[in-house]
């Protein structure tokens, strides 16, 4: 994959002044016309580092720049996987499902080093995938697969349109065929599965539904996104996931905003809390893009809630960026 010099100069300087494009007046606007314009005339592979990995990502990428917007991107995840070590004390093994260009794994390994044992990374989107192939340097530790999933085998759902640079949402007017979670990795799990993070802009819903197996056997701690506008774009259903998960014995779940910071718990049954902030997040007035990240624990499960609430060692990470 061949790497486009010019751009990745104009990508890293861009990076580097990303506080420009906030300001008002001239300044942000040349900031916000330069990356425009770089990205549109060119997207082909440039050069960045990420979280200290010297890695290749498709020209425009936003994960660098969000990472750098906001310092608590992520963090949530990050106490999950240190909270979930300092119950089990061994190396973990994680399914990360929308894996985009192995950013999440840089983050994780980066900031917690001999604490992940295992990776299963999980792309739909061709593109990324080819960025993730060549990044899996920095994660050999892993096993990559260019499928997409669903709830079942053989489903057809729409293509993959990318909504920006950095991810891509099932929206597209092709038809495209699904596997299962189950079927794609039951048999290759070899004994456990820890933690399931998925991101994937609208059928997190359905990914579960079709993960039965694994979560009765497992009871895997997981991580979703909840974004009431995709999942209305994607035509699927805003409570899904929850019915799932209830199904199979989850019983808490942490809700954190789309900038990582806590917002609240829900420990009894919260459908009718749910429809407010539903319709908060489709009003799209409160903040732009308004969603959720959600950690949903077992029953069994003995981690305490509140220490991963407090996000007290994702705050003290060593790399924001």
């Amino acid at each position: 994959m061949k790497i486009n010099i010019y751009h990745s100069v104009i990508y890293n300087f861009l990076l580097k002044t990303y506080k420009l494009r906030d300001k008002q007046g001239f300044l942000g606007e040349c900031w916000l016309l330069l990356w425009n314009y770089s990205s549109k005339i060119f997207s082909g592979a440039v050069s960045t580092t990420i979280h200290g990995y010297k890695v290749k990502v498709n020209n425009g990428n936003s994960y660098a720049l969000y990472a750098r917007l906001f310092p608590n991107y992520n963090n949530p995840l990050l106490q999950l996987v240190d909270s979930v070590y300092e119950l089990y004390n061994r190396e973990l093994c994680i399914i990360d499902i929308g894996s985009a260009v192995g950013d999440t794994n840089l983050f994780l390994i980066k900031n917690l080093p001999d604490k992940i044992g295992k990776i299963y990374c999980i792309e739909g989107d061709f593109e990324f995938f080819k960025y993730l192939k060549e990044n899996k340097k920095y994660f050999p530790e892993s096993h990559l697969f260019n499928v997409m999933l669903s709830e079942s085998d053989n489903n057809k759902i729409s293509s993959l349109i990318k909504t920006h640079l950095g991810t891509a949402s099932a929206i597209g007017e092709e038809k495209v065929k699904t596997i299962s979670l189950d079927t794609l990795l039951f048999d290759k799990l070899k004994g456990r599965v820890d933690i399931i993070k998925i991101d994937v802009d609208g059928y997190d819903g359905k990914i579960l539904k079709g993960s039965g197996k694994i979560l009765q056997l497992y009871k895997p701690f997981v991580i979703f996104e909840w974004h009431p506008i995709m999942i209305k774009k994607t035509q699927n259903d805003f409570n899904e996931h929850f019915e799932i998960l209830n199904k199979f014995g989850y019983n808490r779940f942490l809700w954190f905003n789309k900038y990582g910071e806590f917002s609240h718990f829900e420990l009894k049954e919260g459908y009718l809390n749910r429809e407010e902030l539903i319709k908060l997040c489709l009003r799209d007035i409160h903040d732009y893009d308004w969603h959720y990240d959600v950690i949903a624990i077992h029953s069994e499960s003995e981690v305490d809630i509140l220490k991963i609430a407090e996000l007290k060692k994702a705050k003290l990470r060593e790399s924001s960026f």
